[in-house]
């Protein structure tokens, strides 16, 4: 994922899967001039900052 890609998931009204190690999580916030997101493990709860590119983006969640 780039990070134009991460900010627009970000802002979007609709909730798209994102994971992060196959794990899905929630991006907080992006910060692209080093490349990376601010990330929420959904099942777990635990933050952490995680270069974009490790990002992927599953779809939309119904």
């Amino acid at each position: 994922m780039d990070a134009r890609r991460a900010e627009q998931i970000l802002k979007s009204p609709d909730t798209i899967g994102v994971k992060y190690r196959n794990n899905y999580v929630w991006i907080e916030d992006v910060d692209k001039g080093r490349n990376t997101a601010h990330v929420t493990y959904l099942e777990e709860g635990n933050t952490l900052h995680v270069s974009i590119e490790l990002l992927e983006e599953t779809g939309p969640v119904g």
